[in-house]
């Protein structure tokens, strides 16, 4: 089968199967008397091994020798491979988080944009006086999301900065008490304790 109806058949494109011949991945068996690259059964069902491999996350150089070192096992590999896919997971997750919270707050140009992420970036800072000052400073031009402020009111630790949040929490609207509502099932205690004074301090929350 000659390399153009092979690209067709495997969705590889020819210049794909040059470069994988050029890494010595596969080669094709025979040549045309005109010398057009000939591949067999054998290769073709090498080409689809080697899509399935990089389907997985395999490197060309990982997958050669996948396919052809008897000795090379795929555990430690597919155990590194499953670490790398749960970190970009996790680095993607928390890049939809940031963007739906800056979305949320309808920024009107690109200087809304930076406002709402170096309040974000502040309230998450390992200083206290960085996270309070975020607090303090929220909703003077750009708001910080209230979801991030739920979030930092669940898990914020010093007192004064937990003050400041919930100080923030009463000025941002009613979707603060439902959204900390959730905290009351946390299994850990202090989550719950947080949450229930921070409902404590929202307006109209003694009267609930």
């Amino acid at each position: 089968m000659l390399i153009g109806e092979v690209a067709r058949r495997s969705g590889v494109s020819a210049r794909m199967l040059r470069h994988y011949e050029s890494l010595g991945l596969v080669s094709p068996s025979g040549r045309t008397g005109s010398g057009y690259r000939e591949y067999s059964g054998q290769d073709i069902r090498r080409i689809f091994h080697i899509e399935s491999l990089r389907s997985l996350g395999l490197s060309l150089r990982e997958i050669g020798r996948a396919l052809d070192d008897p000795g090379f096992t795929p555990s430690l590999l597919v155990d590194d491979l499953v670490r790398q896919t749960r970190e970009r997971i996790a680095a993607e997750t928390e890049l939809l988080t940031l963007l739906r919270r800056v979305d949320a707050t309808d920024p009107a140009g690109w200087d809304d944009v930076l406002q709402v992420v170096a309040l974000l970036r502040a309230l998450g800072s390992k200083s206290a006086d960085a996270r309070q000052r975020a607090a303090l400073s929220s909703g003077d031009e750009v708001p910080v999301p209230v979801e991030a402020l739920v979030e930092a009111a669940l898990s914020e630790t010093e007192p004064n900065v937990a003050g400041a949040i919930r100080w923030a929490l009463a000025r941002s609207g009613d979707r603060g008490p439902a959204l900390l509502a959730a905290g009351l099932g946390s299994p850990v205690a202090a989550v719950r304790e947080r949450a229930v004074q921070s409902l404590a301090e929202l307006p109209g929350g003694e009267a609930a």
